[in-house]
């Protein structure tokens, strides 16, 4: 080996000893995170980590003895920030941050030469694993991420340890987390449940569910996903499946091929966000109270039935109401989200039709669908009576071959014709589709709204229930507003397959087949096997309870704690709730230390022989390390007088008694021995110590 070989080798070594496992778990620790959160990290920012881990694996194992120079590193870490302004510049800052940083454990993994090094690269890995709870709070990712921790822990005892065998370090590790468990629990019941102290950004856009425009066709292909939408948890008994509409997104521009949001309702809802304002729709009829748990969307609209107003304070914070009768959230939904709602089934009818709402859902594209035109035109002439008219539309639906299917046929030109006239095949959005467009031929004011109809009904052992919505519940259905009856909602796909409505999407497909026909490993589509069956419903509940009770844990459901505790929540009483858990803090806190400190306590006859050695360290006879308690006796009596040797000796002998024969001298007791150690003790204070 060449000298410049041996000083870089030595370079590389100085500090951190290249054969230390520490380093070896921190990169897979970085990499486990990373791919934790791929959904959101860019290739190439992935494959910089792979380097890096590579890196350290080869160190480790001996394959390789040198890292890249430190004008490498600068270099790659300047091309690299502007390789991630150029791809994440339009993702979104949250994107940018969580790639950034990364990015810099990579770099920082490749470049770790001191100990220093190593705790930023711990602190970057914990604040990453925090990074990843945003997006991913399941209890899977949740014991994944605090199996992470406990291994960064592990890594930094084998630092410090690199001769320890790993068996005792993890016992070590695994008995302080369990130690600190229930302080962290009693903290997450207790401590304020504050708000977001920032708003998160929104990030790449809608990776699952609905979209705020639609092309009849779109949602047949959502219904392939089998992936959780929402739960939905009631206080009295749920709605019957045929009245379970969950409103979302509501489509107003039509081109003749493709829905989509209006621009206008767009920008009210900028308007309330900016303003602090909310629309209040006229609300009748009774009403029903629940909560849902949302899965991140990385879109700002909600669900909630016919029509939904937030049910506390607490989700009047989170929940914006739009004039077309949805809920929409202040932020991007990006995490979980738990909010409750309060909804009112019969007051969709009672909302006034303004000029605006008019202008929007009569307005037709200028061309197209000719046949339909016409065809509409006909009824209209022979039923101008608009309930009439509706009827007679409504009863073509039934009296056709119509055919409910998740495999339509492609439609490209004059799709609105093609489906009422030739094919007569179609999804729900078809269906919602041509109606609404027929209604706003005939002057009837129509729109398309989506979101999901029904959800899986769950009772769990304790006898609540709470409803499961998944992504092929996804629905689309119409409103049409007249002056008798105001908004009503009219679904044309219960005319054509009454059984999705009723008993859901699987029992429709039944003959078809085509039920998840994508997903042939779907645990939804093996349901008629018991045991799976029963393996997803107790996944569900674990999922459910998790969502719920930990993520969903809030100030509401704080303040229902304290008062299940303490009754009525007087400052009284919520001041003895403070003093009682800091007390069991400190109890809990005294039982962990209180071990480790009495076993490195000295004992008395240690401490008080110790006091009488250390009277001779301003001496030049001070005691070795390596010096035995009888060598240095000796040593005191050859260079004292009698006066300090003699009480000095007699320490000595009482402390060789008490210590390794474990007896005491003649008929004395031990607290006697140490009271004759203290006596002496003072006798040699009062001496003056002077070299003779």
């Amino acid at each position: 080996m060449s000298l410049l070989s041996k000083l870089r080798s030595q370079k590389v070594n100085n500090g951190l000893p290249s054969a230390n496992i520490a380093l070896l778990l921190m990169a897979g620790i970085l990499f486990a995170v990373s791919i934790s959160l791929f959904d959101n990290l860019l290739m190439w920012i992935l494959l910089l980590v792979a380097c890096g881990v590579v890196i350290r694996a080869a160190i480790y194992f001996k394959r390789y003895k040198h890292l890249p120079s430190i004008r490498t590193l600068n270099l790659l870490a300047v091309l690299s920030v502007l390789g991630l302004l150029y791809s994440g510049l339009n993702s979104g800052l949250l994107f940018g941050m969580v790639n950034l940083l990364i990015l810099a454990c990579a770099l920082k993994l490749m470049q770790m030469r001191h100990q220093k090094d190593l705790y930023q690269l711990a602190l970057s890995l914990l604040f990453l694993i925090g990074c990843g709870f945003i997006f991913n709070q399941s209890i899977g990712y949740s014991i994944f991420y605090s199996l992470l921790v406990v291994s960064l822990l592990f890594s930094l005892a084998c630092l410090h340890a690199p001769s320890e065998l790993l068996r005792k370090q993890l016992n070590y590790i695994l008995t302080l987390s369990a130690q600190a468990f229930p302080i962290a629990l009693l903290l997450f019941l207790v401590l304020p449940q504050l708000p977001p102290l920032w708003h998160t950004p929104q990030s790449k856009g809608a990776e699952t569910g609905l979209s705020e425009q639609i092309t009849p066709g779109d949602i047949a292909s959502l219904t392939q996903s089998s992936k959780l939408a929402f739960r939905a948890t009631f206080s009295t008994t749920p709605p019957i499946s045929r009245e379970r509409y969950w409103r979302a997104i509501v489509m107003e521009d039509f081109d003749g091929k493709t829905w989509k949001v209006n621009a206008y309702r767009q920008q009210v809802r900028e308007f309330l966000i900016a303003s602090k304002q909310n629309f209040t729709p006229k609300l009748t009829g009774y009403s029903i109270d629940y909560e849902i748990i949302v899965e991140p969307t990385h879109q700002q609209w909600l669900f909630g039935l016919d029509i939904s107003v937030p049910a506390n304070a607490n989700s009047s914070r989170t929940l914006i109401p739009s004039n077309d009768f949805t809920l929409f959230s202040k932020q991007a939904v990006v995490s979980k989200l738990q909010y409750a709602v309060r909804s009112y089934p019969t007051a969709l009818t009672s909302q006034p039709l303004t000029n605006k709402d008019q202008q929007l859902n009569l307005r037709l594209p200028e061309r197209g669908n000719n046949q339909t035109r016409k065809w509409v035109d006909d009824i209209r002439q022979q039923y101008p009576e608009d309930q009439r008219f509706i009827q007679e539309i409504l009863n073509y639906f039934v009296e056709q071959p119509f055919v409910y299917t998740l495999r339509p046929p492609v439609m490209m030109v004059d799709p609105i014709d093609k489906f009422l006239f030739e094919q007569q095949a179609g999804f729900c959005s078809h269906y919602a589709s041509a109606l609404a467009y027929v209604l706003r031929l005939g002057g009837i004011p129509a729109r398309i709204v989506t979101g999901y109809q029904g959800g899986e009904l769950v009772n769990q052992p304790n006898g609540s229930a709470y409803l499961s919505v998944y992504q092929y519940d996804a629905h689309a259905w119409v409103e049409a507003w007249r002056e008798t009856t105001g908004w009503q909602r009219i679904d044309p796909t219960a005319l054509v397959s009454p059984d999705r409505i009723e008993f859901g999407l699987q029992q429709a497909m039944q003959e078809e087949g085509s039920f998840l026909a994508d997903s042939p490993f779907s645990l939804a589509r093996l349901n008629d096997v018991q045991w799976l069956n029963d393996m997803r419903l107790f996944l569900a509940d674990l999922d459910y309870n998790w969502s719920r009770w930990v993520l969903g844990f809030n100030s509401d459901k704080q303040a229902d704690l304290f008062k299940a505790i303490l009754g009525n929540l007087t400052p009284q009483r919520l001041s003895m709730l403070g003093l009682a858990i800091i007390l069991v803090i400190a109890l809990l806190l005294t039982l962990f230390f209180l071990p480790h400190w009495l076993e490195k306590r000295l004992s008395t006859t240690q401490r008080l022989y110790f006091k009488a050695t250390a009277l001779f360290d301003k001496t030049p006879i001070v005691r070795q390390k390596w010096q035995g308690p009888v060598s240095f006796n000796q040593q005191v009596a050859e260079n004292f007088p009698e006066s300090v040797s003699q009480p000095f000796s007699q320490i000595t002998q009482l402390y060789l008694h008490l210590t390794y024969k474990k007896q005491t001298t003649g008929n004395l007791t031990t607290q006697q021995c140490h009271k004759m150690m203290r006596r002496n003790l003072s006798l040699l204070k009062k001496q003056r110590l002077n070299h003779q």
